[in-house]
This record gives C-alpha cells, sequence and structure tokens, in this order.
C-alpha cells in the first residue's frame, strides 16, 4: 500500500501542527484542515485514509453530522475521533457513526503514543479492506478508491490541466482573479483551488451570489452595517468583508451589481478599507478578490452597466472554464465520480454504467454543464432498478437529444489521436493487457482507459 494519507480536522493550528510532526515520523503524507468545509475539499481531492477530528471544535458544523456525512460519502475512510471535552454518550454515539476509535485529547506522551498505535492498526485495517476488494469482485463497485483530484476538480482534460498549473502559479500571489465560464461549469470550485493552493489557506473562504440581492441589501451584506442604518435594521451586520478578513471573498456573478455599489467596492480594492453602511468609522482588512462571471466582463464594459476601472482591478488574472461539451473525455470519469457518490449517499449497491449509457452521456451536449451531469447521475441513482445503470435509466431528455456532431474521419484531432492510441497499445503490450497495471503506468483511472480504448477500438484481450 502506498504511504498512508492523514487528514487531521481541528481549528486548533498548534494541534495539527504536533500530529502533523507526530505521524510524518511514520512515513504518512499529513494534511490539515481548520474546518468542515476545507476538510471535505481535501476528502475529495485527496484520497484519504485516515481523518483524525475534534468534533467539538468545528466551528459552525455540528461534528457528529460530520461523522455520518464521511461514513455515507467517504466510506474508505477510517475516523478517530480526538477530543478533549469527550463523553461516554458520545463515544457511544461516534462508534455507531462508524468512527474507528474514540480517544481523550491530551498533551502528554502516553497519549499521544496511544494515537500514534491507533492510527497504525487503521492503516493495517484498511490495507485488509483494499486487498479484500481486489480478490472478490463483487465489492468493488462499493470499495473502488475515488478518482484522484485537484482541490475537489476532476478532469483529464488539457485545457483543464492547464487551469490546474495556473491555479498554482498564482495561488500565493496577492493578484485578484477574474474567473469566466458558463453556468454549471465550477467557477466556485475554482475559486476555492486557489484559496486552498494559497498561504490564505485556513484562512475564512466567504462567497456571496450578487445575482439576488437589491442594492441596499447587496451594499449591506459587502460592507456591513450599522443599527439603525436603514428600516428594519435593529442590530449592527458585520459583512462579508470583514468576514473574509485575511481570507477569500468570492463574488460570484459579479456582472449584477450595480454602478453604484461597483464604485463602493474600486475603492475597497484601491484602499483596503470602508466604513459600514450607516457608519463613519474606516474599517481596514486584508482580502483576496475572486470575482466570477458568466457573460464576458468586457461585453458588460461595453454596454456602460460595468465600470472600465474596476474591470481592470478584478481581471488581473483571468481563467476561462471550458463547458463540459468541450472535455467529453471528462464526463465518464465524472459520471463514475458521481454514481459512487450518490450510491452510498442512497444505500445502493452500483457498479457502474452500461457502454449505451456510456455513450448516450458522451453524446449528449449538456448546456447546464457538470451541475446538470451531476444532477443526471443522482436521478438515475434514485431510480436504478439493477446493478447497472443502462441507457433506458436516463432521462428521455438525455436519450432523445440529437447526438453532437461527430469530427469528419479525416479531421485534424484523429490525425493527433494517432500518436495516443499508439502509447495505449504500447502500454498494454507491455502489461500484457493488464488493465489496472496499464492504467496505473499511464497514471489514469481506469474509467478514462477504458473510455479511450473504446475511442480508439481498441481490444485489449488481442494486444499482447
Amino acid at each position: 500500500m502506498p504511504r498512508a494519507k492523514i487528514l487531521i480536522v481541528d481549528h486548533e493550528v498548534p494541534w495539527t501542527l504536533k500530529l502533523s510532526e507526530l505521524l510524518i515520523q511514520d512515513d504518512c503524507e499529513m494534511f490539515s484542515a481548520n474546518s468542515v468545509e476545507d476538510a471535505k475539499l481535501l476528502l475529495d481531492a485527496r484520497n484519504i485514509n485516515v481523518v483524525i477530528a475534534d468534533i467539538n471544535n468545528m466551528p459552525g458544523a455540528d461534528g457528529t453530522a460530520f461523522l455520518e456525512e464521511i461514513r455515507q460519502v467517504y466510506a474508505e475512510a477510517m475516523v478517530i475521533v480526538y477530543t478533549g471535552k469527550g463523553s461516554v454518550e458520545q463515544a457511544v454515539r461516534a462508534t455507531k457513526l462508524g468512527a474507528f476509535d474514540y480517544l481523550q485529547k491530551a498533551d502528554d506522551p502516553a497519549a499521544l503514543a496511544k494515537l500514534r498505535e491507533r492510527v497504525r492498526q487503521a492503516v493495517l485495517e484498511i490495507g485488509t479492506l483494499i486487498r479484500a476488494a481486489v480478490a472478490d469482485p463483487r465489492s468493488r463497485g462499493m470499495l473502488a478508491t475515488p478518482v484522484q483530484g485537484f482541490y475537489g476538480i476532476i478532469s483529464q482534460n488539457n485545457q483543464m490541466q492547464e487551469i490546474f498549473e495556473l491555479v498554482q502559479t498564482i495561488a500565493d500571489s496577492w493578484a485578484n482573479v477574474l474567473i469566466h465560464g458558463e453556468t454549471g461549469t465550477g467557477k466556485e470550485l475554482v475559486a476555492r483551488a486557489v484559496h486552498e493552493a494559497s498561504g490564505r489557506h485556513g484562512k475564512p473562504f466567504v462567497t456571496l451570489d450578487c445575482t439576488a440581492l437589491a442594492r441596499e441589501l447587496l451594499e449591506s451584506e459587502l460592507f456591513g452595517h450599522e443599527r439603525g442604518a436603514f428600516t428594519g435594521a435593529v442590530d449592527r451586520h458585520v459583512g462579508r468583508f470583514e468576514r473574509a478578513n485575511t481570507g477569500t471573498l468570492f463574488l460570484d456573478e459579479v456582472a449584477n451589481i450595480n454602478l453604484n455599489v461597483q464604485a463602493k467596492l474600486l475603492r475597497v480594492l484601491q484602499t483596503r478599507t470602508f466604513e459600514r453602511v450607516g457608519g463613519s468609522k474606516p474599517i481596514s482588512v486584508d482580502v483576496r478578490i475572486i470575482a466570477a462571471t458568466n457573460r464576458p466582463l468586457e461585453t458588460v464594459v461595453a454596454e456602460g452597466t460595468f465600470r472600465e476601472d474596476l474591470y481592470h482591478r478584478l481581471n488581473v488574472v483571468q481563467i476561462d472554464l471550458p463547458p463540459l461539451r468541450e472535455r467529453t473525455e471528462d464526463v465518464p470519469l465524472l459520471a463514475m465520480e458521481f454514481l459512487r457518490r450518490f450510491a452510498r449517499q442512497n444505500g445502493k449497491d452500483l457498479r457502474g454504467f452500461s457502454d449505451n449509457a456510456i455513450n448516450v452521456l458522451c453524446g449528449y451536449g449538456w448546456p447546464g454543464n457538470v451541475r446538470e451531469l451531476e444532477n443526471v447521475v443522482l436521478q438515475a441513482v434514485v431510480l436504478a432498478k439493477s446493478s447497472i445503470i443502462d441507457a433506458p435509466d436516463l432521462p428521455r431528455r438525455i436519450t432523445e437529444a440529437k447526438p453532437l456532431l461527430a469530427v469528419p474521419s479525416a479531421a485534424l484531432s484523429d490525425q493527433l489521436g494517432e500518436p495516443e492510441k499508439q502509447i495505449l497499445v504500447n502500454a498494454l503490450r507491455q502489461h500484457g493487457g493488464n488493465i489496472k497495471r496499464t492504467a496505473e503506468t499511464l497514471q489514469i483511472s481506469r474509467t478514462t482507459l477504458y473510455a479511450k480504448l473504446k475511442k480508439y477500438e481498441i481490444n485489449p484481450d488481442f494486444v499482447r
């Protein structure tokens, strides 16, 4: 088994550092999260083996609900509850929710040694489960390793890989970022990736959808207000800028902000100070802005409804997300990941999709992008009557839609595909047609490998 991946979830940074230093001695790969949101992001992206969580120190979240979600969605991970405010009742509840162990948090050698030993035992237990899954094909559908991703984003597409590299490059800069993409392409996921890859990781990541709020409410949500600032303002309200201090503020659909609020937003970007609505005291903040829009802001500027100076302030780095119809190689990959997640949530033993179902999914145009695919897979999981989802299990709007236009056989993309086809054939020959070892060598998932073999009409049984 490769190096075990351990995630520590605790709002106290000194504890995460102490436990990381302790467990890294056992050649573990360590990750830490100071909130449930950050923990879920890492669980999605890093294929975590063991979670060490202080369920009584999770600001804004219910620790037992977090355990329940791990059991349902991230069932491969072993959980060790490590808390200083526990009780017998809570220990029983945690065990029923699938916790591997429940330990009292204490800063002494004996307690730390016991934790270290239980982590080792959990890692050994995971190795046993994985070997059992390989030996019993019937269990692979539920114990299969989740797809590796980039901070929760799953893609084999070349343009998306370039975006991942760009995110890593700009993460630690002070530059504001503008993300452009159609609805449902995952703009917030990319914004979170920028935040998580940066030195602001562990600090607040605050979001605001700018589409549904009137001017007065939007101004109050951004900057806060004092008591009595307007009718209904019975208490002081802390706005998103203050809540995001030292972290990141994500402004979704920023093109919908009206011109008056745009002027105030520009001032904050220039001076890093603002006043609450109805207040006069300047408030200083250190906030990185990531904005997103499904309309090109250049067009909105040309229409006269968005300030050009604000546009340039926001658009220091621009990320253009491709729609799902331009990354069809990701459709089987995403569909299988959604299937794995929703099957566990709904208690269903599902193994995958038929070839016909995959062909239908890959041939559909996905106007709602990844979000629409996610909803379609959820519907198919809920309504599935057998362990394999077939084309008739998909919504009629998907199965009856006109397929995407096929590329002519003499197209450039077909010619460019020839080197990839030869690479696949060579790798299969090297491993005697073994799919698992071939996928590992090429560093792609078996789902992706099967999709590529189908694309190039390669039968692994005849490649030796």
